[in-house]
């Protein structure tokens, strides 16, 4: 066995410092919830202020097989127009280990109010060593023995990503720059680090359920570099807001992936992922597991917008209502005095029609013979003089009014719904409008009165 692990170690160890012909990019299960590590603009796009602690130890039945630790905390500014996250890792494959630690920023521009195209951009650093002393070789004068086992390398990352609604799709070159570590400082020496550039990219849509409160999500992410097979990720997320979150990944020539996470409190979630392997070593290679815990600061600054937009909306309809509400009460007064001026008139017209034709001005105590005639012949009550009880005259000897008008037919003696003609001063839902405007009229000297319609309930 301990040949095996030694043989095993040389393979791992040789394999990373001369050809470089895997994936270096540290593999994570529950990288939905840490996008940024591969895409840097989808730096604060979770509307939290957000840190995530995870572990993984990968092929646990082998001797130095890959185990990652890394610390996330991403978060956003100006309504969610800037990102920002800080990722930090350290990988460790037998004696070869990696630290890094990485920037980004995201700048996220609204199309429209449904999508939004992000671009990102990471600055970072990292260091390489290969613990020297663990070697076992048989010649001590190898010229690997005389190199220095530590060095770093400046880094940049690069990442575009569109969402519209719940759906996303992005790309991202992570190691872009794919610079040289160089181990040995002989010029005819040639010990090195190749960083290689890769290339990921992914979709995910959201089908959300009862409005946020859960969500399914299919993800799909594929990472591949030069000279190394593509890696293709392919599964399905389950979250419930108040709960946790359930998963299962395929990872081509690998394994499967399942995922589960608990929601301790609104702010800590807990989570793991267990990958079973696939490939005709599986058995001998062991099992893999990761562990994340997660913590958000703050509130849901995405809620809060849109809670702040609701309440700009209802100010904005309650400010309406009251320019309507007042609008409307201007052109009630408007058609009003429209209203009142058209009767004072109608009633000043119908004054002037009934005054009498051939009367003597001046005559306080006879009428015409034809109106005394009229009244008598007519029936109507009238008194010696020819004028209506109710109706005035002139003292001083002026034209009386209303002479010959019939007192039956005044607003206060006609019978509602009778036959004959009316002046109508308005038309109203309600009965106290109906007296109000009733008493006006009668404090301007009209003799007014209001009935109801019985056939649509208007009081006239």
């Amino acid at each position: 066995m301990k040949k095996s692990v030694y043989i095993l170690s040389l393979v791992l160890t040789a394999g990373l410092l001369f050809t470089a012909k895997a994936q270096q990019i540290p593999l994570y299960s529950n990288y939905f919830f840490t996008p940024f590590i591969y895409n840097p603009a989808q730096s604060g796009t979770a509307g939290f202020t957000e840190l995530y602690m995870m572990h993984r130890r990968q092929w646990s039945g082998i001797q130095g097989s890959p185990e990652t630790s890394a610390l996330t905390i991403n978060g956003s500014l100006n309504e969610e127009k800037v990102g920002w996250s800080i990722y930090g890792f350290y990988d460790q494959t037998d004696i070869v280990k990696r630290i890094g630690a990485y920037g980004n920023y995201a700048y996220h521009v609204r199309l429209t109010d449904e999508s939004t195209l992000s671009f990102g951009l990471g600055a970072g650093y990292i260091n390489n060593s290969i613990d020297i002393g663990s070697l076992r070789l048989s010649n001590t004068a190898e010229p690997i023995t005389q190199t220095n086992g530590d060095r770093g390398q400046f880094d940049l990352n690069f990442g575009i990503n569109f969402k519209v609604g719940g759906f996303q799709i992005g790309a991202a070159a992570p190691q872009l720059l794919a610079q040289t570590i160089n181990y040995s400082e002989e010029d005819n020496i040639d010990i090195n680090y190749g960083l290689i550039r890769h290339y990921v990219f992914n979709t995910r849509y959201d089908f959300e359920f009862s409005g946020d409160k859960s969500v399914l999500s299919p993800i799909v992410m594929v990472r591949t570099a030069e000279n190394v097979p593509i890696q293709v990720d392919a599964g399905l997320l389950f979250s419930l807001t108040e709960y946790g979150y359930v998963g299962a990944m395929f990872r081509s020539d690998y394994a499967v992936t399942g995922n589960l996470g608990v929601n301790l409190t609104e702010q800590i979630t807990v989570g793991y992922a267990y990958d079973f392997s696939l490939n005709e070593y599986g058995s001998q290679l062991g099992t893999s597991h990761e562990f994340m815990l997660g913590w958000r600061f703050g509130s849901n600054k995405r809620n809060e917008r849109l809670e702040n937009e609701i309440k700009r909306l209802k100010l904005q309809q309650r400010k309406q209502q009251d320019n309507l509400e007042e609008m409307v009460d201007e052109k009630l007064e408007e058609f009003e005095d429209q209203q009142k001026n058209q009767i004072k008139k109608q009633v000043e017209e119908a004054t002037e029609n009934m005054q009498p034709q051939g009367g003597q001005a001046g005559d306080n105590n006879t009428g015409t013979r034809g109106q005394q005639e009229g009244a008598n012949q007519g029936g109507d009550n009238t008194n010696n003089t020819g004028i209506p009880p109710g109706t005035s005259g002139n003292a001083q000897g002026g034209q009386p009014t209303n002479t010959g008008y019939n007192p039956s037919n005044s607003a206060s003696n006609v019978e509602p719904g009778s036959r004959g003609y009316y002046i109508v001063a308005g038309v109203f839902s309600n009965q106290q409008n109906a007296e109000k405007l009733q008493n006006r009229l009668k404090n301007q000297g009209y003799d007014a009165r209001y009935f109801q319609d019985r056939g649509n309930f208007y009081y006239y």
